[in-house]
């Protein structure tokens, strides 16, 4: 238990890190965001998008494929990211929601007008010199 709330710790002043962003909307389609989270997360980055109309988005985490230089990866690890969405403040993004993720983790999220960022950090699972190449799904009505 003590590690689940050192990752959620870890996790929570990471996600209060500035970031760099790209703003784009779900709204009548899927967007795609892809990106790299790196062990410790020394570069988090976010994406930010609008919502016009209060609608629900689905979010699936489509895609963590692990690279790690000589470090052999065991074939039983699995890839466990922080993820959080929220509200880009002052060019960081502040969030409402935060879970643990793996592939193929899904949410949906009733959202009304406003924008909105979601972001993706090293939760604790990873080892130097992990990096995690990332494809993020969102869903719009």
């Amino acid at each position: 238990m003590k590690s689940w709330n050192s990752a959620l710790l870890m996790l929570g002043l990471l996600l209060a890190i500035a970031c760099s962003s790209s703003t784009t909307g779900p709204e009548g389609g899927e967007q795609i965001f892809t990106g790299q989270v790196a062990y410790q997360n020394p570069d988090v980055s976010f994406h930010t998008f609008m919502m016009s109309d209060t609608s629900i988005v689905r979010v699936d985490i489509l895609e963590l494929v692990v690279s790690a230089g000589d470090l052999e990866i065991p074939e039983d690890f699995t890839v466990t990211l922080g993820f959080g969405l929220g509200l880009p403040v002052e060019g960081r993004c502040r969030p409402t929601y935060q879970s643990t993720v793996i592939e193929g983790s899904q949410f949906s999220f009733q959202l009304t007008p406003n924008e909105y960022c979601i972001l993706l950090v090293d939760a604790g699972s990873l080892l130097e010199p992990m990096v995690v190449d990332y494809v993020v799904s969102l869903k719009g009505d």
